[in-house]
C-alpha cells in the first residue's frame, strides 16, 4: 500500500489536486478493510480500540468524500485510515487470548467426625438433648416420670381428661374423665337415687320396675312380687286373685269362678229349697216359728230352715259376718217386744252355732216393733212383721 501511494505521488505529485483517481482510492480502501478485519480478529477491540475505531471512521469518511467528488479529501482520509489500521494490527498482534492449561486438582474429601457428647448412644446430630443422656426411643432426651396434672390418681399418659379430675364412683373410673350422669337419664348423679340405672325424674332417677313381670309397674302394683292372674277379675291391682268369688274353692278347681259355691259342688252355688243367697242377705222363703211370747224355736220346718241357713253360710265362705235380726209386731208392750225380739235372735244364733257355724261370723240384734215392713193394723201385716232376717254386713 505504501509503495502504491509513493508511486502515485511520484507520478502525479503529492500536492497536485485531482491526481488521486477514484478507482485508486477505492482499491486502497479494500486493502485497508482487510487490515481492519485482521486487527479485529486479533482482539484489537481490547488492545487497540482507539486505533481500530479511527481506521474504520477514516475509511468511512474517505468513501463518503469520494462519493461527493472530493478526491483530495478522500485521499487524506485514506492515508489516515491506512496508518491507523496498520497500528491496530501491530498493537493487537500479541493480544489474542492464550490457552491456559489448568491441571485438574484431586477432590478434597472432608470427613466429619460424628460425636455423642452425652454418651447415651444417640449421635448428636440425631439427639434432641445432646447434653443430657436419654434413650433412643425418646430421641436422646431423658424420660421424665409421668405426671398427674389434675391429681385424680390417673397418670397423664392414661388420662383422657388430663385437666379435669375423674369422679371416683365405681363407674368408668379408669379413663380419667368425670361422668356426672352415669346412666345418661338426664338426672345428675348427685340428685339421682339410682345413678347407674336410668329412670325418670318422677321416680328420682330410678327405673320403674315390674319385678313380677305381670305388666304392671311396681309403683302401681299392690303385689309387686306376685304376678296378677289375668282373668278379667280385678286385674288392675297387680295382685293374683286365686279365688275370685272368695268361696274357698281355688279358681283352677272352681267351675263357677265368679259365683260362690261349696267345694262339693265344684265351687258353684248350691240350690237351696228354703233359702236364697243374694248380694246383701240370706233370704228365707218361710219364717222361723217361735212359741207364743217365747224365744223357743218350734216346728220341723223351722229346723229345716235353720239347717239350710247354716249350710248356706258354710257354702259361702266369702260372707264374713251376718246380722241375725229379730222383729215383732206391735201387739203388747214395746219394751217387752224389744226384749223378745233380742231373745229370739239369740236363739237363732245359738241354733246355727250348734250346726257348726263359726260364732265370729254372726251377730244378733233385736229391733222389737221398730222396723215394720207391713201395716200392723191387719192380721196379715202383723204376721209379716213377726220375722227373722239374715242381713250380710261384711264380705
Amino acid at each position: 500500500m505504501k509503495h502504491l501511494l509513493v508511486g502515485l505521488a511520484l507520478v502525479c505529485g503529492v500536492l497536485v489536486t485531482g491526481c488521486h483517481s477514484g478507482p485508486q482510492i477505492r482499491a486502497s480502501g479494500d486493502i485497508i478493510k482487510t487490515d481492519i478485519e485482521r486487527a479485529r480478529r486479533s482482539n484489537a477491540m481490547r488492545c487497540a480500540p482507539r486505533e481500530l475505531a479511527s481506521a474504520e471512521a477514516n475509511l468511512d469518511f474517505a468513501m463518503g468524500e469520494l462519493d461527493e467528488g472530493n478526491s483530495q479529501r478522500a485521499y487524506e482520509h485514506i492515508v489516515e485510515a491506512e496508518a491507523m489500521a496498520k497500528k491496530a494490527v501491530a498493537l493487537s498482534r500479541d493480544c489474542a487470548p492464550r490457552q491456559v492449561v489448568v491441571k485438574e486438582q484431586p477432590p478434597v474429601i472432608l470427613k466429619i467426625e460424628e460425636t455423642d457428647k452425652d454418651g447415651d448412644g444417640v449421635l448428636d446430630k440425631d439427639d434432641q438433648c445432646p447434653s443430657l443422656p436419654g434413650p433412643k426411643e425418646n430421641k436422646g432426651c431423658p424420660v421424665e416420670a409421668p405426671k398427674d396434672r389434675d391429681n385424680d390418681g390417673i397418670l397423664d399418659p392414661s388420662d383422657k381428661c388430663i385437666d379435669v379430675p375423674e369422679d371416683i364412683d365405681q363407674f368408668q373410673d379408669d379413663d380419667g374423665c368425670p361422668e356426672p350422669d352415669n346412666d345418661n337419664d338426664g338426672i345428675l348423679d348427685a340428685a339421682d337415687k339410682c345413678p347407674n340405672e336410668a329412670g325418670p325424674m318422677t321416680n328420682f332417677g330410678c327405673p320403674i320396675l315390674d319385678k313380677d313381670g305381670d305388666g304392671l309397674n311396681d309403683d302401681v302394683d299392690k303385689c309387686p312380687n306376685e304376678p296378677e292372674d289375668k282373668d278379667g277379675f280385678q286385674d288392675e291391682d297387680g295382685c293374683p286373685d286365686l279365688d275370685n268369688d272368695a268361696d274357698g274353692v281355688p279358681d283352677d278347681k272352681d267351675d263357677c269362678k265368679m259365683d260362690p259355691g261349696p267345694a262339693d259342688n265344684k265351687g258353684c252355688p248350691r240350690k237351696y229349697s228354703l233359702v236364697a243367697v243374694t248380694k246383701d242377705r240370706i233370704e228365707i222363703k218361710k219364717q222361723i216359728k217361735f212359741a207364743t211370747g217365747s224365744a223357743k224355736i218350734v216346728g220341723k220346718e223351722s229346723e229345716q230352715i235353720l239347717d239350710e241357713v247354716a249350710l248356706a253360710l258354710k257354702d259361702n265362705a266369702q260372707i264374713k259376718k251376718v246380722r241375725i235380726e229379730g222383729h215383732t209386731d206391735s201387739v203388747g208392750d214395746d219394751a217387752k217386744n224389744l226384749i223378745l225380739s233380742q231373745n229370739r235372735a239369740n236363739s237363732v244364733m245359738s241354733a246355727l252355732i250348734k250346726r257348726g257355724v263359726d260364732p265370729t261370723r254372726m251377730e244378733s240384734v233385736g229391733f222389737g216393733e221398730t222396723k215394720p215392713i207391713a201395716s200392723n193394723s191387719t192380721a196379715a201385716g202383723k204376721a209379716e212383721n213377726r220375722r227373722t232376717e239374715f242381713n250380710i254386713v261384711e264380705q
